[in-house]
């Protein structure tokens, strides 16, 4: 996929939450028993917060069905 902003490849992957409320990106998601830090092209979005709802500012296409943010 071709980035919006400036038409350079994306990498395709999983934005997932993890059980302490972090998200994360990475190739594929990490099983349930696997640390999340050593999947493949890991890369941490935001901080643990225990016990708050993890928020991130995001734009969305209904349209076109595609989500683009800042990390």
């Amino acid at each position: 996929m071709k980035c919006p902003n400036c038409g350079k490849e994306m990498r395709n992957g999983y934005l997932f939450c993890s059980k302490d409320g972090a998200f994360s990106f990475a190739n594929e998601v990490p099983g349930v028993f696997t640390n999340a830090k050593n999947a493949d092209g890991f890369v941490k979005i935001t901080e643990l917060k225990p016990s708050h709802r993890t928020k991130i500012k995001a734009a969305i296409c209904e349209d076109c069905r595609k989500v683009v943010l800042d990390y």
